[in-house]
């Protein structure tokens, strides 16, 4: 059930696995992960169709985002996702060589988390030694050097919950740069809602338009700041995640760091990870008690608003606070739904549509988006 969003510490993945990639044995792993490890084995000829680094990226994201989506929709337990990416490349070692296990193997290495890449290089090498005779292509070499390239851009959605942030990377030896476009929903506790590779900006800015809107428009990062929600986007399974999220469960943690890395050398700094544990509600009760009051000749009581800005402004970005939309309302009619049953909560929920409404005026939405919203949080 929906449970208010205090936020805990992340766990330090790259610590945990950098403790892990030890020799594993099959019997021990969870029935669903022996089985998606013979689908991702057995399924790995449809890498041979590949021609580019960046095809054979994409296709052993889709192969390995198939079988979490499979895990994802059945009723399995132990769900770590990280064991699994570590089972696939010790089967894959140790099984009979085959060319299509080597591209498997350089495809992996090129979405590999961090800790897993020397793991991951090890298999590479162990496979490439046991296929001596077999002559190799050179370009699979390319897959795990992909690096930015060139500029950060950020898009939004007409309501300002959902960001794109787009970036150029490349290969070495001149192939074409690519532009990777983060999608993360910044509607609730920020994640990731996918992830693409496109030829061009113009490219990656249609495909966002054609899901989000007409409207918008790319602008180029100046400030860092500006990509909090990208930063503090989650990766913890909750178990609602799409196959476009799951796709890229790997490749967009792996993005993010050469981004970081990028942005680094370049003098930037992304802004640190926060939990958002301190607010202060005067923020937005101060602002929405005045244009009740101004609106209909009267304050709502405070402690009701003092709740709902709580609620509303618990584990969200800071900067999208006066953001409105139909997910963010999903969620905060959920949460309030879930209150003790008291007068509180029947309070709340008969006032949250003047508080869209103060929220969409404010935003300058349409009126039709604003209205919508509003008879939403009636229903």
């Amino acid at each position: 059930m929906p449970v208010s969003r205090g936020r805990k510490p992340k766990k330090n993945k790259q610590a945990a696995r950098a403790q892990k990639a030890q020799p594993l044995e099959s019997a021990a792993l969870p029935a669903w992960m022996r089985e998606s490890i013979e689908n991702v084995l057995d399924g790995a000829g449809v890498l041979l169709k590949a021609e580019s680094p960046r095809e054979l990226e994409q296709a052993t994201a889709s192969l390995l985002g198939a079988e979490l989506h499979r895990a994802l929709q059945g009723e399995n337990g132990g769900l770590d996702f990280d064991l699994f990416f570590e089972a696939v490349v010790l089967a894959a070692s140790n099984a009979e060589p085959r060319q299509e296990l080597w591209l498997l193997l350089q495809g992996m290495s090129s979405i590999s988390p961090p800790g897993f890449e020397s793991f991951v290089r090890s298999g590479v090498s162990r496979l490439r030694k046991a296929l001596r005779s077999e002559i190799l292509p050179d370009w699979p070499q390319l897959a795990s050097k992909n690096k930015v390239t060139g500029d950060v851009w950020e898009i939004q959605d007409v309501y300002g919950t959902r960001l794109g942030v787009l970036a150029t990377f490349g290969y070495p030896g001149g192939a074409a740069p690519t532009v990777y476009l983060f999608e993360i929903d910044i509607s609730w506790i920020p994640r990731l809602g996918g992830g693409a590779v496109y030829d061009s900006l113009d490219q990656a800015v249609e495909a966002w338009r054609q899901r989000f809107g007409e409207q918008a428009a790319p602008v180029p990062v100046t400030d860092p700041r500006r990509l909090e929600g990208l930063v503090n986007r989650s990766l913890d399974i909750i178990g609602d995640e799409s196959r476009a999220t799951l796709d890229n469960w790997y490749r967009a943690e792996r993005r993010y760091l050469d981004l970081d890395t990028a942005l680094k050398n370049r003098g930037l700094r992304l802004p640190p990870s926060s939990h958002y544990l301190d607010f202060d509600t005067a923020v937005m009760t101060g602002p929405f008690n005045a244009w009740h009051l101004e609106t209909f000749g009267n304050e709502p009581d405070d402690l009701v608003v003092e709740d709902l800005a709580a609620e509303w402004m618990e584990g969200i970005v800071p900067a999208t606070w006066f953001a409105v939309s139909p997910d963010r309302l999903e969620h905060i009619g959920a949460l309030i739904g879930d209150w003790p049953d008291d007068t509180v909560r029947p309070a709340a929920q008969a006032l949250l549509p003047k508080w869209v409404r103060w929220l969409g005026e404010r935003s300058g939405l349409p009126s039709p988006l604003v209205e919508a919203m509003v008879t939403q949080t009636t229903k």
